[in-house]
């Protein structure tokens, strides 16, 4: 078999099982093994003989057994007795505990890179608020923003749509952007996108012949193109 040949039907092990192996609890020999059972569960969910399992390795008949044992009383590996379709008492292997602590493992790791974005994505928004009012926040403004992200539960991109909003309408100001704030959440306003349809809105042309004079919306007082 040449080296194409060897492309054709690699063994296909995720990534992260390969960088994060260690938090579940296993070392490098384990892990080795732990891959053979994934690839022969591919093909049966029956317990590859130890003979297979030790094919390739350094290690003898008992070392196996051992990290099987090991396998096991780790959670990753579940093996169950049951007649096969000839009748015969056979041992199955459930690789299903693997998975479940894997994708656990996954997720709190997600959850952690989500709070380092929201952290990032928080102090980007910071400065480019300072930057706008060309000075430091006051101690009330930063409560002001606190209380917009903990609890009228803005999405950042939504405070910097607001933001963007009133440095275009020459009125920045927290308590102008706190106003367009509460008028986007009245229009259910989630995302920017959202909140480009409301500006879009707003902003589209008046027909001429039929009004004459048209009011600037003013979101500091209240005012809501829907309600015109």
């Amino acid at each position: 078999m040449n080296s194409e040949q060897l492309k054709v039907r690699p063994v296909v092990i995720r990534q992260e099982l390969l960088n994060h192996y260690d938090q579940l609890g296993i070392n490098e020999t384990e892990l080795v093994i732990l891959i053979k059972l994934i690839h022969a569960s591919e093909i049966s969910n029956k317990q590859p003989s130890i003979e297979s399992l030790q094919q390739g390795t350094s290690l003898d008949s008992r070392a196996i057994t051992s990290v099987i044992q090991s396998l096991i009383q780790t959670d990753l590996l579940e093996l169950k007795v049951n007649k096969d379709e000839e009748g015969k008492f056979t041992e199955y292997m459930n690789l299903d505990p693997f998975y479940n602590k894997l994708s656990e493992i996954m997720e709190k790791m997600e959850v952690q890179q989500d709070k380092e974005k929201s952290k990032v994505d928080f102090n980007t928004l910071f400065q480019q608020i300072e930057q706008a009012f060309a000075r430091p926040l006051s101690p009330f403004e930063m409560e002001t923003l606190n209380q917009w992200l903990d609890v009228d539960k803005h999405d950042l991109s939504v405070i910097q749509a607001a933001l963007d909003e009133a440095t275009s309408q020459n009125k920045l100001s927290f308590k102008y952007m706190d106003r367009i704030l509460l008028n986007w959440k009245k229009n259910n306003v989630k995302t920017i996108e959202d909140s480009k349809k409301i500006s879009r809105q707003f902003n589209q042309p008046k027909m001429k012949h039929t009004v004459t004079n048209v009011p600037k919306f003013d979101w500091l007082n209240g005012e809501n193109p829907n309600d015109k």
